[in-house]
Formats: C-alpha cells, sequence, structure tokens
C-alpha cells in the first residue's frame, strides 16, 4: 500500500479548490482490519452544520 503525506488533523482542500477541510480520521477497512491509507474521512462546517465525507487522499492537497 502506497505512503501518505497526511496526518489527522491536517487542513486540507480538494486539488480543484473549495471549503477547509480537517482530516478527522484514516477509513477502516474491515477486511484487511487495518486503515486505509489512501482514503480519509474529513469533517468541516457549513454555518452550524457539521459535514463529513471520505475522500481519495489522491484528491486533496494540504492548505498553506
Amino acid at each position: 500500500m502506497e505512503e501518505t503525506i497526511f496526518k489527522q488533523g491536517d487542513v486540507v482542500i480538494l486539488n480543484s479548490g473549495g471549503q477547509p477541510m480537517t482530516i478527522d480520521k484514516f477509513a477502516w477497512n474491515p477486511l484487511k482490519k487495518e486503515s486505509y491509507l489512501d482514503l480519509v474521512e474529513c469533517v468541516w462546517f457549513i454555518g452550524k452544520k457539521l459535514q463529513r465525507e471520505t475522500l481519495k487522499t489522491s484528491t486533496l492537497i494540504l492548505k498553506t
């Protein structure tokens, strides 16, 4: 499996831009009983509503 440059708590955005998101955790692979290295669960707010989505790390860049 590939290495990742991301870690829990990193602030990222989509390669195409958009809302800053925080990496909450790496997605869990129940078949292998380990975390995926290329899928992360991101969280962000729209107003006061918490949003959550699982995204491929290849679609994200670190927010500077």
